[in-house]
């Protein structure tokens, strides 16, 4: 007697329902069991792909199968598929893989249709493979009409839930389900303790990703049962949902991949304040490794990174060296250490000099009242006159802030594209420059607003007063990494050469210091100092 039959059984269902009566897994697999009972036919395996669609050109369960169907054993005869949109929904990828089942000995059998074995049957199947093909690209437009319809009517499409959040059915509307994202407090809890961190750190010093991952699993916290890495954590501080919105850039009905400027916005709940998170991804900008050293980042000195030299034609950074066996530490150009004496006539100064030279410029000459009521004169103008100033100049902002997220936006646009690679220098000093532009018209036009807000109730000379004498003892005192913390906060850079020193700082990032969340004299003062307490309190 000869041996049975032995077919193999291939089952597939598309994340889009492609075909609007879409057979179910289950139901598909009774079908082809049944079947091959009735055959008389052993079935050896059933391989099933899910939520793929048959246009795909891979598909790992029907590849694995073709090629355990064609391999030198020839372990089957026959291969059962529902229907032959089941198998194929690309009209190349059928004629293909029914001649290599030729070639191999292996018939293809659908359940649903009769092809004969002769030419008539082979057109038959020609014939059906276009239609499938047809169907599914017809099916293909609607599916990404009714995402872009989706998006617009301000409903979450799909995909993985960013952490904080969680997927809710919120209307359904026949076989559809429109979705909207909702805060999970316990998560959204972790998401700003990471911003605190990223933006704040702990003792003043702001944390990178690794730091706060290492922080967070010390402390217990999970991400949904795993461990935090750097790569997680940097996904949370780049989403961008937590700040009330994001971009949907579904494909459109021809299947062009629209660009940033053309993507939907479609909002979702605030996590986190869009002002806090402008900031971090400034300071992450600056601090990013291809921009500025990690050393500058993190080290303890206190002008690294924003000291330059100043003689004519050089411009180079100013580094660390010591001298007499580390008994002095100097600030010297770096053009003159890498390119010899002849590069640059800049001489080396103490550190401890320059040092004591800055932040005695800042609390002795930038923070005194007098100067500090003559610099934020603007701050403390009261009339309608002014008002309405401030009104043109905020409305100006934003539409330059606009304008610049635009441009940002762009730039990222055509790393995503591949006209730019995130390893070009270039890109990563344009993509800082923006970052810190928009950070600043952010700056100002919160100052602004505050300042209207406020109305008769202004910032006086009395809190611009305790403002200046607030952060002169902060830059005496004996915290290297606060005292940092806000030299960088005030200062933007210091030039240097032979007979002069150039201080310079940004207005608008003094005035948001002494405006920002209400009273000046609290708000500069860190939460992360825990020593520090303005007055008495119920805690005692």
């Amino acid at each position: 007697m000869s041996e049975p039959l032995r077919a193999y059984g291939y089952v597939r269902v598309s994340n889009d329902d492609e075909d609007g009566n879409n057979a179910s897994i289950a139901a598909q697999i009774a079908a082809i069991k049944d079947r091959a009972k009735r055959d008389g036919v052993e079935l050896v395996e059933i391989f099933q792909e899910l939520n793929v669609s048959g246009r795909k050109l891979r598909r790992p369960q029907f590849d694995g199968m073709m090629a355990k169907a064609t391999g030198p054993e020839r372990p089957v005869d026959i291969i059962y598929v529902y229907a032959l949109s089941r198998f194929a929904r690309r009209l190349l990828t059928q004629v293909n893989s029914e001649h290599k089942l030729e070639q191999a000995g292996v018939r293809l059998i659908s359940l649903t249709e009769e092809f004969g074995e002769d030419a008539n049957g082979q057109l038959m199947r020609g014939l059906f493979g276009v239609f499938n093909e047809k169907h599914a690209l017809d099916s293909s437009i609607f599916t990404r009409r009714d995402r872009r319809g989706n998006a617009q009517s301000g409903y979450f499409n799909g995909g993985p839930v960013p952490f904080g959040y969680q997927a809710r059915t919120v209307v359904i509307e026949g076989r559809k389900e429109r979705r909207k994202l909702f805060i999970v407090e316990e998560e959204a809890a972790v998401v700003r303790m990471i911003y605190d961190l990223a933006r704040s750190g702990l003792h003043g010093t702001p944390m990178g990703t690794r730091a706060i991952a290492q922080h967070l699993n010390a402390l217990g916290y999970r991400m949904r049962g795993r461990e935090f890495f750097h790569s997680s954590v940097d996904g949370i501080l780049t989403r961008q949902h937590y700040g009330g919105h994001y971009l949907d850039r579904t494909a459109d009905s021809k299947g062009r991949k629209p660009s940033i400027e053309e993507s939907i916005i479609v909002p979702c709940p605030e996590i986190v304040p869009p002002k806090i998170i402008a900031e971090v991804a400034a300071r992450r900008a600056r601090a990013a490794p291809k921009v500025t050293p990690p050393r500058v980042t993190n080290g303890p000195t206190l002008l690294t990174g924003i000291l330059k030299c100043n003689a004519p034609g050089c411009g180079a950074g100013m580094t660390i060296r010591t001298g007499k066996s580390g008994q002095y530490i100097y600030y010297a150009c770096n053009a003159k250490l890498t390119g010899g004496a002849g590069r640059c006539e800049t001489r080396a100064i103490r550190q401890d000099k320059l040092d004591g030279i800055v932040l005695s410029v800042l609390a002795d000459r930038i923070l005194q009242r007098d100067r500090l009521l003559e610099l934020l004169q603007a701050v403390l103008e009261k009339s309608d006159t002014a008002d309405a100033q401030r009104h043109q100049d905020l409305e100006r902002i934003r539409r330059e802030k606009i304008e610049a997220e635009k441009r940002m936006r762009r730039l990222l646009e055509a790393l995503e594209e591949g006209v730019m690679s995130a390893k070009d220098p270039l890109f990563a000093e344009r993509l800082t420059q923006h970052r810190q532009n928009v950070a600043q018209l952010d700056a100002s036009a919160r100052s602004l607003t505050l300042q209207l807000e406020r109305g008769p109730q202004r910032i006086g000379e009395e809190t611009i007063a305790k403002f200046g004498k607030l952060i002169s003892e902060q830059l005496r005192g004996g915290n290297p990494a606060l005292r940092k913390a806000y030299v960088r906060l005030l200062i933007d850079n210091v030039r240097v050469d032979n007979q002069t020193i150039h201080i310079q700082g940004s207005k608008a990032a003094l005035e948001s210091a002494v405006v920002r969340d209400g009273d000046a004299a609290i708000s500069m003062v860190p939460g992360f100092d825990r020593k520090w307490c303005r007055l008495q309190d119920s805690n005692l």
